[in-house]
């Protein structure tokens, strides 16, 4: 029952054979269900199983699996995990006090793995499920500042392990939330998406993004496509306004989180946003960027960077080889000055042709004619016109610019080595240098300035991802909001999954779609399969259809408790274990 072999010297062994010597087995099974065995093995395997789709168990520790081992834990309905406002974390871990590693990496659960902490002690319960507003974005944790790193609030639609992270980062990530619908049906109703699909479904509700001809064919759509997006995409709208999305600090980050599109909205998100760009990035970058380009080891950008980076535990050479890295991408203004003063006292009959040719059409290819038109300019001095010239050419030609060419061989000439002048060319042309956006995200956030905000990717109005309503197909549907509707109901299909309750038919929003699979029957016998087959180490296959009903009824009659269901089952005759006299 805990999943784990047992030493024949553990003091939990002798309490166990002192029950059944007593002819108290129900004991004994309950007493097993409390042992940390129990849940740190059995219950905390079943969690990892149910969090992805290949139900392994060699996945990380997370919220999901957390979630799961905490309603089990607390002896809570286990529909709970479906439906519920609430969420576990580990507590007495490193950082905990920080609400990023929870929304943005679960580093927080790590240690469980690394460290085997006790989930019967480790686990605390939490109120209210929550998704991020705004977030410093910076190296520092929260016990080093004064103020708090994560700004966020509660979500608007919370529904269990549906809107855990790991949820979303497995299920909505890319993709129009199809599989989010797919997996929950899996994993919570035991059932595939071959065996929920209803070829006499409406498809009224198929996506706009669903060939109605597959290789011209309208046949083939009806045979292999509309049974199962039929029932697929009428409930997909469940999830329309929940996306797994990347977020932002006006550069690139890797940094991934749950959104919401009423969360979005209703919180402001793109109007924060948008002030930050207006009064922090933009004046900064305008000063900030001529700054580092003119004055290179000397700018504030440079002082501020190497500066951070030694409070940040760098050595000085450190420090100094990761910002000379970004210099020698920057080109120094003062070279190409002095460059194009050699170019023009040392190659002025060269100057000479290519004002002579500035209406060459091969030299317009050669050279760019933006660029030569600078040499025919008369309300410039010739010598005006001639450093238009070289530096223009030098930017739309890059390395194969006259400037580039006359520094290389300046180089050669002067016996420098290859790796200097490599890098040398590299800082002329600017070769690898970054968007000016990302070139600011480091020196913000060595200023305490870099914020993170949920990237937009919500319709502004109904608060549905964008990515809902992708494809051309003219008649498709158009999701508008988060009403779905439950196309598994029609004849057979009713009494195979068994719906019941208000949100049988369909409902709003996730919380309702996940209310909608736990009052299911099939809810009920789902869990009732998977404890069998864990605790008897046997499948409960096709030709035991009434056992599977009757411990699905019995996982009810207990109130969903799924410790109890573990010690029913590890009792029931169909499984095995044990003989009573």
């Amino acid at each position: 029952m805990t999943g784990v072999k047992v030493s024949s010297k553990r003091a939990e062994l002798k309490v166990v054979a002192d029950h059944i010597a007593n002819g108290d087995y129900k004991a004994a099974a309950k007493y097993i269900t409390t042992t940390p065995d129990f849940l740190n093995v059995q219950i905390k395997n079943l969690s990892l199983r149910l969090s992805n789709k290949d139900e392994s168990v060699k996945v990380g520790f997370n919220d999901f699996s957390a979630l799961i081992v905490g309603v089990v834990r607390d002896n809570r309905d286990f529909r709970e995990v479906l439906t519920s406002d609430y969420y576990y974390d580990v507590s007495g871990v490193a950082n905990d006090d920080d609400p990023r590693t929870r929304f943005y990496n679960q580093n927080n659960f790590t240690p469980v793995e690394t460290a085997f902490l006790d989930l019967t002690k480790v686990l605390s319960f939490k109120p209210r499920q929550q998704m991020v507003i705004t977030s410093n974005d910076t190296p520092y944790m929260q016990k080093e500042k004064s103020t708090p790193v994560l700004t966020a609030a509660n979500h608007p639609d919370p529904a269990g392990v549906l809107t855990t992270r790991t949820f979303a980062e497995r299920n909505l990530g890319g993709g129009s939330n199809r599989r989010a619908v797919e997996f929950t049906l899996k994993q919570f109703l035991c059932v595939s998406m071959a065996e929920a699909a209803d070829s006499s479904a409406s498809d009224q509700y198929v996506g706009k993004d669903v060939e109605r001809f597959p290789a011209g064919d309208y046949n083939k759509y009806l045979t292999s496509c509309k049974s199962c997006h039929s029932v697929m995409d009428g409930m997909r709208p469940a999830f329309a306004k929940m996306d797994y999305g990347n977020f932002t600090n006006s550069a690139a980050t890797g940094i991934y989180s749950t959104t919401h599109g009423d969360f979005f909205n209703s919180n402001k998100i793109a109007t924060k946003y948008s002030d930050y760009l207006t009064n922090v990035v933009t004046p900064a970058t305008t000063v900030v960027i001529p700054d580092l380009e003119k004055n290179q080891e000397e700018s504030d950008y440079y002082k501020t960077r190497y500066n951070f980076l030694i409070t940040r535990g760098s050595t000085p050479e450190q420090a100094a080889t990761t910002l000379n890295a970004i210099l020698n991408t920057i080109r120094d203004p003062q070279t190409v000055v002095e460059l194009i003063a050699d170019y023009r006292a040392k190659k002025q009959s060269d100057l000479n042709v290519f004002r002579n040719n500035r209406n060459n059409t091969q030299y317009h290819v050669d050279y760019v004619k933006a660029c030569l038109a600078h040499l025919g300019n008369t309300a410039l001095t010739a010598q005006v016109q001639e450093e238009k010239f070289l530096q223009c050419n030098l930017d739309s030609k890059k390395d194969m610019s006259v400037l580039y060419g006359y520094y290389t061989a300046v180089l050669t000439a002067s016996k420098v080595s290859a790796s200097e002048i490599a890098r040398l060319q590299g800082k002329l042309v600017n070769r690898g240098r970054q968007a000016n956006v990302n070139l600011m995200a480091p020196y913000l956030q060595a200023k305490d300035q870099l914020r993170l905000f949920p990237r937009n990717v919500f319709d502004s109005e109904t608060g549905v991802a964008t990515k809902m309503n992708r494809g051309n197909y003219a008649y498709g549907f158009t999701v508008t909001s988060d009403d779905f509707v439950n196309n598994a109901t029609l004849g057979s299909k009713s009494s195979f999954f068994g719906w019941r309750g208000s949100n049988k038919t369909g409902g709003q929003g996730v919380k309702d779609f996940g209310r909608m699979i736990s009052e299911s029957r099939r809810f009920s016998q789902c869990m009732a399969k998977r404890v069998y087959e864990s605790v008897c180490f046997k499948k409960l296959d096709t030709t035991q259809y009434t056992t599977l009903v009757r411990l699905g009824d019995r996982f009810e009659a207990l109130n969903y408790n799924l410790k109890s269901l573990y010690q029913d089952i590890a009792l029931d005759s169909s499984c095995g274990l044990v003989k009573e006299p």
